[in-house]
């Protein structure tokens, strides 16, 4: 067999590794003729242009997006510059290269080396704040985001949306005077998707391309109002055909009309009602851009597909933003996974870090926020911290809980320092005693593909080690099934005051998706039989005790957002009744490392009325409809909107019982809503 560090770059990532080993089965089907989605980390920024003419010499195998002058850009790829001479190329020029999960197959297109300068024009000139949302589902026509122009009518404020769903195609339409015209088009830099803009081009000329503005007043009904129904379906949005949608709602929370804080009682007694007053803070009349995930993305609840998709959507997003005019750009992202390596250096953290660095507001204009939520999965068991004393064995060993008809793949990841991993042996145990090691892939890759596995230990960042662990779906697929129930992880030969981590890649489906997935979690089986009942009537601060367990809840933060930058913003959440954190909302510091720790989230925003009636109410993919979101994605955007308002000259409000010095649940206090 041959070695690990013959079979590929030392740049390839534990994703792209795993692809490659198992010949893309889990993944989309894809041919030479078919493109393979990457993010690149290159050595310097001067690279790519040698890289490209390096990999290029023979036959186009790999194309870049734009870079915006960073040593990132996303890239497209056929299999065969995975493959030949090609694979002693990557190492020279790259440092670090992933997969963008999932594999989607696109065009024979060419990129525009550069981002479009800015998509502003005098049609539709940016103000000073523009605000950015990575999500699923926009709602465009709901009345929370319209304006009555004088002489104009009703406006949006969604000056665009760009849908990354690939294959799409601009769609044929009719103006009011029966002329064809295109609604929606495709991008010139970031070559798949449909692009929507808010202004019409050329008005009167056949063919030209139709704004959202004249989109909205063709479904004008007699009674003036809107059909929502017909203007979604017709403008290829099937996310909008539910009644909710997860982006509507976080839309609405960081720029809708009605703020949260009219939707809550008043700061001084919680129990009177809410005033449902429109307010009109800076964030309620600021133009959005919206970037609309792609359905497989949202399928695919573990996250790790975000990377690329991210890099371009705030690409784009910034390229709506006037260099001369918009001062600041907050962009929410209410996404994330539970896996990586929480200490700042994940594939996605350093770009983040990179933008908000860049994009100070005085070196370079705008400048640019990022808000995150902490996530929540801190009740979730899927984090394992184990730290050997010296009167502590050698081994230890925990549960990995598959469940049975789970339609989806299943990763969990172990964490150590680099050097202590040649020491350390990782052993995965099925339910019925099968033993799996870690193994170098081979290609080609072995027929039928084993049911689950351990990949050879991978170097990360400066001085960490991963292995990686999957399981096949416990649903009968094409000839692999994995066994469903309780797996072994086993570790031996841990040194003394070694800290292990390990992480479960989310499962169960977001917003609005059914796929048959299931969530996997981590049991403790020796806790459980000698000290689970003595922990369960312990109850404190809405929490049974922990203590003793090798599964933390500490720890749990959002895999993005473990950095501790200035520019990127991490928002967790509380019960307005009592003041406490939300039960699930992610907590707990960053794994040592090379950077600053984050310690938990910046601020907790509210996220549930009272232990007895969860979630953050606002509006739904119709004017007029209102839902409960449970979750810290909720939070983030109401963290934007303060972050809006205070760009805008309002003062940022102050925390309120916060916990000196910052601590790990709670980070500098509770925020009202805004």
């Amino acid at each position: 067999m041959m070695a690990e560090s013959d079979q590929y770059p030392k740049c390839f990532g534990p994703y792209l590794r795993y692809a490659i080993s198992t010949d893309f089965r889990n993944f989309e089907e894809f041919d030479a003729q078919f493109k393979l989605f990457f993010l690149v980390e290159f050595h310097e920024p001067p690279e790519p242009d040698r890289f490209l003419r390096a990999m290029n010499q023979h036959e186009k195998v790999v194309d870049l997006g734009p870079s915006d002058d960073t040593r990132y850009a996303t890239m497209l790829a056929t299999p065969l510059a995975l493959t030949g001479y090609q694979l002693r190329i990557w190492d020279e020029f790259v440092s670090r290269v992933e997969l963008s999960l999932p594999l989607k197959p696109t065009e024979e297109l060419k990129f525009e080396r550069r981002i479009i300068d800015s998509r502003s024009n005098g049609n539709d000139p940016a103000g000073k704040l523009l605000i950015g949302v990575l999500d699923d589902g926009c709602p465009f026509a709901a009345a929370q985001f319209l304006q009555n122009v004088p002489g104009g009518g009703l406006r949006t404020r969604v000056r665009a949306i760009w849908d990354q769903n690939t294959g799409r195609q601009p769609i044929n339409v009719k103006d009011g005077n029966g002329l064809p015209c295109v609604l929606g088009q495709t991008l010139s830099d970031l070559t798949y998707g449909l692009e929507f803009r808010r202004v019409s081009h050329l008005p009167g000329t056949p063919g030209r391309l139709m704004g959202l503005n004249e989109w909205i007043d063709l479904h004008l009904t007699p009674q003036g109002g809107i059909d929502e129904d017909g203007c979604y379906a017709g403008a290829g949005f099937p996310g909008l055909a539910h009644e909710a949608s997860h982006g509507a709602h976080v839309m609405d929370v960081v720029a809708g009309r009605l703020p949260p804080s009219s939707r809550t009682g008043p700061p001084s007694d919680r129990r009177d009602p809410p005033s449902w007053k429109a307010n009109t803070d800076p964030a309620s009349a600021t133009d959005v851009v919206f970037v609309q995930f792609s359905e497989a993305c949202i399928r695919d609840a573990t996250g790790v597909w975000l990377k690329s998709y991210v890099y371009d959507a705030i690409l784009y997003i910034l390229s709506h933003a006037d260099q001369h005019n918009t001062d600041h750009v907050v962009i929410n992202l209410s996404y994330g996974p539970t896996t990586g390596p929480h200490d700042g250096l994940s594939d996605l953290e350093p770009l983040l870090t990179t933008f908000v660095k860049k994009y100070d507001g005085i070196a370079n204009k705008p400048k640019l926020d990022i808000v995150l939520a902490a996530g929540n999965s801190y009740l979730s068991e899927g984090h394992v911290r184990f730290h050997r004393h010296r009167d502590q064995p050698d081994s230890i060993e925990w549960t990995w809980r598959l469940p049975p008809d789970n339609t989806t793949l299943c990763f969990a990841e172990i964490w150590v320092k680099r050097a202590y991993a040649g020491i350390i042996d990782v052993t995965l145990i099925s339910p019925s005693g099968v033993r799996y090691i870690p193994t170098a892939p081979v290609t080609p890759p072995p027929n039928p593909l084993p049911p689950a596995g351990v990949d050879l230990s991978i170097p990360w960042g400066i001085d960490d080690t991963m292995w990686q662990l999957h399981v096949e779906p416990t649903v009968a697929t094409a000839g692999v099934v994995a066994e469903h129930g309780d797996w072994t992880i086993q570790l031996a030969n841990v040194p003394e005051h070694v800290t292990v981590h390990a992480y479960v890649a989310r499962t169960d489906p977001n917003m609005n998706v059914h796929s048959g997935a299931r969530r996997s979690f981590f049991v403790d089986a020796e806790w459980e039989k000698s000290r689970a009942a003595e922990a369960n009537c312990r109850y404190v601060d809405g929490k049974f005790d922990k203590h003793g367990s090798l599964i933390r809840r500490h720890g749990t933060l959002n895999g993005i957002a473990t950095a501790k930058d200035d520019g990127v913003h991490v928002a967790g959440g509380y019960i307005l009744s009592n003041e406490r954190k939300s039960s699930y909302s992610s907590a707990g510091r960053a794994r040592p490392g090379p950077l600053k720790r984050r310690i938990g989230p910046d601020y907790l925003l509210p996220c549930d009325d009272s232990c007895a009636l969860s979630g953050v109410l606002a509006g739904g993919n119709r004017s007029g409809t209102v839902f409960r979101l449970i979750g810290t994605s909720a939070a983030a955007p109401q963290l934007a909107r303060h972050i809006v308002n205070a760009a805008a000259g309002s003062p940022f409000p102050a925390p309120h019982v916060p916990v000196y010095p910052p601590d790990e649940e709670r980070g500098l206090g509770n925020l009202d809503p805004p």
